[in-house]
């Protein structure tokens, strides 16, 4: 028998891997961030990403991407690498943005400490 849970939202049962409620789309407890991990990214991982996050296909996600890129031209590579520096490598790592922010505010601590004297007697 598979076991089942209850959406927070809207009370219907789910199944006990359920990431979203399939009537109101609510995410639930439990369920892993986006991150770009997982056995099948090709380039950046987004579109898997993506696809994992939205329910769909990775193939369908790709697939759109490469038509968005035809239309837009070029914007949607913009959109790509924005969502690359924003979304973590795993569900555990930082996006590749925060760890820049990160080392810079830890540069700038560095640069505005007073030096150390050492005072003799």
């Amino acid at each position: 028998m598979d076991e089942t849970k209850r959406c927070v939202a809207c009370r219907m049962e789910l199944q006990a891997e359920a990431t979203r409620c399939p009537h109101c789309r609510e995410r639930q407890p439990g369920a892993e961030p986006m991150h770009r991990g997982g056995p099948e990214r090709v380039l950046g991982g987004v579109c898997m990403a993506l696809a994992r996050q939205l329910g769909l296909d990775v193939a369908l996600v790709r697939v759109a991407f490469v038509l968005a890129l035809a239309v837009t031209g070029g914007t949607a590579l913009m959109v790509y690498l924005l969502l690359w520096g924003l979304t973590p490598v795993s569900a555990t790592a930082k996006a590749p943005v925060q760890r820049l922010v990160d080392w810079l505010a830890r540069m700038t601590s560095a640069a505005t400490e007073e030096p150390r004297v050492e005072r003799r007697v």
